[in-house]
């Protein structure tokens, strides 16, 4: 219990943090990079500090991230960092949603439960439903679940009165 507890508020203090880096001048320019990296260089920003800063970054959320797996799995061995752990978070993105810190963690909810279902149901078909899923996701909801639900009109009508 108390394992899932600082699981939840390192998630939480996480994703506080990353709100407040995105809203921030850094994280301005840091999209900014991101959509017109050529541009950004030509305003006068250095681009590649930048760079540098949002990668070491990301290791800080690796690390921490790795060493909140460790004691749910038990024990770690090689095949914890096989390249099919990857590209599932991978399509854990791309399912809920790219460029929003929200659609990360949707995705990796749906993916998740998919992966429950399919392998009790049919465990022999769970690789070929998640590419399935991923390829349809990719061509039919290129912004993912979150920006789907995101671009309906009740939705938008609200966004537009809260801002």
């Amino acid at each position: 219990m108390a394992l899932f507890l600082i699981t939840v508020l390192a998630l939480g203090a996480t994703y506080l943090l990353c709100r407040w880096i995105i809203a921030s001048r850094a994280g301005r320019v840091i999209q900014a990079v991101r959509d017109a990296e050529n541009r950004a260089r030509f305003i006068g920003y250095r681009v590649e500090n930048y760079k540098l800063w949002v990668f070491v970054f990301s290791a800080v959320l690796a690390g921490i991230a790795g060493a909140l797996y460790v004691p749910q799995v038990g024990i770690i061995n090689p095949g914890e960092f096989s390249p099919a752990n990857s590209i599932e978070i991978v399509i854990w993105v791309a399912i809920g949603g790219r460029g929003t810190l929200y659609g990360a963690v949707v995705g990796a909810f749906l993916v998740n439960y998919a992966k429950t279902y399919f392998t009790t149901a049919l465990p022999s078909m769970w690789l070929y439903a998640l590419g399935t899923l991923f390829v349809v996701v990719t061509v039919f909801l290129p912004r993912g679940v979150v920006g789907a639900v995101g671009s309906m009109p009740l939705f938008r009508r609200r966004a537009a009165v809260n801002a």
